[in-house]
């Protein structure tokens, strides 16, 4: 009789412990969260880094097509599309350079997957966004807002502008707190 209320203990304080997680799922969490603090990290350096530099610099930094590449694969990268609603096209970057010459950056959306390249021409995108180079850097390592650039008339949007309103969130962006 004794051995049953035991056994009983037994059960209901098993009942109540946490299920033990398996080793492999522990390993992935310990992966991601050190993947998302090193990331943090980095651009928490960055922009420090860009904060304090003038737009002369940035585009001596950025303005090269090299860097400009890295900058906007970054960006493929990040895509999501569960966030792109359906969308495919192509989203055009227009950026304008201190001493008049401009660069014009796509990317295409088609099939879930973005991959970005450079095209002189943004003709046939369905968004096309004009700003400063240094103007895209700053918003893109600090996380901040286009709309300033926008009410400022430094960043001009052609096409279709609920799309414009979804780019962050397609691309990565975390939600606003």
């Amino acid at each position: 009789m004794r051995f049953g209320i035991f056994y009983a203990q037994a059960k209901a304080g098993a009942a109540r412990r946490p299920s033990r997680a398996p080793l492999r799922d522990l390993a992935g969490r310990a992966w991601v969260t050190a993947r998302d603090s090193l990331r943090e990290r980095g651009q928490a350096g960055l922009r420090r880094v860009v904060g304090g530099m003038s737009d002369a610099r940035l585009e001596q930094v950025f303005g090269s097509s090299q860097a400009q590449r890295v900058a906007f694969a970054m960006m493929t990268r990040r895509f999501d599309p569960a966030r792109a609603a359906g969308f495919e096209g192509a989203i055009a970057y227009d950026l304008g350079l201190a001493d008049g010459t401009r660069r014009c950056w796509m990317i295409e959306v088609r099939g879930g997957q973005a991959r970005v390249y450079q095209d002189g021409d943004a003709a046939g995108a369905a968004l096309t966004i004009g700003l400063p180079l240094a103007d895209l850097v700053r918003v893109l390592t600090t996380a901040g807002s286009f709309y300033q650039l926008i009410l400022d008339g430094r960043m001009t949007l052609a096409g279709d502008l609920a799309l414009a309103n979804r780019l962050a969130e397609m691309f990565g962006a975390r939600a606003a707190d």
